[in-house]
């Protein structure tokens, strides 16, 4: 049987040569289900995105938009995109659909076994190999290294039970990294190989320069080891300094050893404090919970007077401290 209801989310930024294929496909394959939307999350498009978005819910009821004020990142969209939801399930697309949209009924089929999450690993995966290294040698690190539990190969392309998203996004961490806390609140998951294709229209956004605060989000973010590791090392670092001092005090070392010495330990004490400084900013976060990650400028659907950027001149806004029913 199918679910009660399915949203299809699409956060969206720049991706006007992409935008109109996507809704296409994705609105072809909702046709196999009944009570269904579709949630284009614009994060702040500058190039037409948003007023191909409005196109599309000028002619079609089940399209409904949410268009944030500036680029706030993918998080803060997806974390948009599952609190307004109003279905059972939520699967989450990529605007540029390398993953195709008819892989979504493999995923639902396998949700209705018991899940309240089901990840897409891509199959022979078509993207730069930078990416591929990168999301492997980072989700390695977490889970061996770390003990950080994750799905190894998790792709954004996922099904997920609306309440149980909105319990990862409203979750009082630092991040809202997904794919790490849906394990961590206990949610049912499980992973599904799916086609990938590669990608036909537009320029994707993840580089090398995303690629590396991403992974370093996911390592503060949920685990306390590098901060012990690099604790550890700082010790040892001073320790070593404090010997090196001596025997060169007894006339054992020469100027140019302890100079090195007094180097590395700069170093590590340097590395130290901006590791410690990574962390307090993890706090801070945390005790700023309740300050919204983003500001919508507009939308179609009722949004919440505190995430609306013009508060009550913003259509749709609602005054009261919304919580929406699937």
């Amino acid at each position: 049987m199918p679910p009660p209801g399915i949203t299809a989310m699409i956060p969206c930024y720049n991706e006007i040569d992409c935008v109109e294929r996507a809704y296409r496909e994705i609105q072809t394959e909702l046709c196999a289900y009944d009570n269904v939307e579709l949630l284009f999350i614009d994060d702040g498009s500058t190039d037409g995105t948003l007023d191909a978005i409005k196109g599309f819910a000028a002619a079609d009821p089940h399209v409904k938009y949410v268009s944030f004020a500036r680029n706030f990142g993918l998080e803060a969209a997806f974390s948009a995109g599952f609190k307004y939801a109003s279905k059972a399930w939520t699967v989450q697309f990529d605007a540029d659909l390398q993953s195709p949209p008819h892989e979504m009924h493999r995923l639902v089929a396998k949700a209705l076994e018991g899940y309240d999450v089901v990840f897409a690993v891509r199959e022979n995966r078509q993207d730069p190999w930078y990416r591929k290294l990168g999301t492997w040698a980072h989700q390695t690190i977490a889970r061996r290294w770390l003990g950080i539990e994750l799905p190894q190969g998790a792709s954004v392309f996922r099904i997920v039970r609306t309440s149980v998203a909105r319990k990862v996004v409203d979750s009082r961490l630092s991040t809202p990294y997904f794919i790490a806390t849906a394990p961590l609140i206990g949610a049912r998951y499980t992973t599904l190989p799916t086609e990938h294709h590669p990608r036909v229209d537009g320029v994707g956004k993840w580089n090398l320069r995303k690629l590396f605060p991403h992974a370093i989000e996911l390592f503060v973010g949920f685990s306390f080891r590098p901060l012990a590791w690099l604790i550890g090392l700082a010790v040892a670092a001073v320790a070593g300094g404090a010997v090196i001092s001596v025997l060169a005090l007894a006339g054992q070392l020469s100027q140019l050893a302890v100079g090195l010495a007094a180097l590395v330990t700069s170093l590590v004490t340097l590395m130290l404090l901006t590791m410690v400084a990574r962390y307090l900013v993890r706090v801070m976060r945390v005790q700023a919970i309740g300050v919204p990650r983003y500001q919508i400028r507009e939308a179609n659907i009722p949004i919440r007077a505190d995430e609306a950027l013009y508060g009550h001149e913003t259509p749709y806004v609602v005054a009261e401290v919304w919580e929406n029913v699937s």
